[in-house]
Formats: C-alpha cells, sequence, structure tokens
C-alpha cells in the first residue's frame, strides 16, 4: 500500500531519504520520494508538472516517477548566489 507524507512517520521519511541518496543516478523514485529529498510537499511536484519548468519525470498509467539524476538537476538549477538573480 503507498503511503501518503502525511501518514508516514519520521523514520519512514528517513529511510526513503537514505535509499534516494544511496542509490545510482539511474534509478526510479516516486513523487513522495522526490518531495521528501526536495524538502516540498507532493502538490508541489504536481503543479510544476502541469504548468511546466519542474523536473522531467515519466508516466505509466497514473504512475509518476523521477530519475535521481533528474532532481539533482533540478536542485542544482534552483541554486542561486543573491536575490537579485531571482528578479530576472
Amino acid at each position: 500500500m503507498k503511503l501518503k507524507l502525511d501518514q508516514m512517520t519520521q523514520q519512514d521519511k528517513d529511510a526513503r531519504l537514505n535509499r534516494f541518496l544511496l542509490a545510482p543516478e539511474q534509478q526510479l523514485f516516486p513523487q513522495e520520494d522526490v518531495a521528501i529529498y526536495l524538502d516540498c510537499s507532493t502538490h508541489t511536484l504536481q503543479r510544476l508538472r502541469c504548468v511546466g519548468g519542474g523536473i522531467p519525470y515519466t508516466k505509466v498509467g497514473r504512475k509518476v516517477a523521477y530519475k535521481k539524476a533528474d532532481v539533482l538537476n533540478f536542485q542544482q538549477k534552483q541554486t542561486v548566489m543573491n536575490t537579485a538573480q531571482l528578479a530576472s
């Protein structure tokens, strides 16, 4: 059974985060694991899928999966050096 983020214990979240960190870059992860790693909600990931500009993903039926390498690349692109970069 698939657990939603708000149904997971901190121990469950820590285990998923550890699994993500130790995985090879080509491994696929569900949106819950990616949300834990990025410290955001699954709703944020869903919104990014709809409006664009988010993380590339794979979808088969109703299941959405993200490649670890794509998540890391997305995170790196979000890094800014100062607030003036946000305005441009």
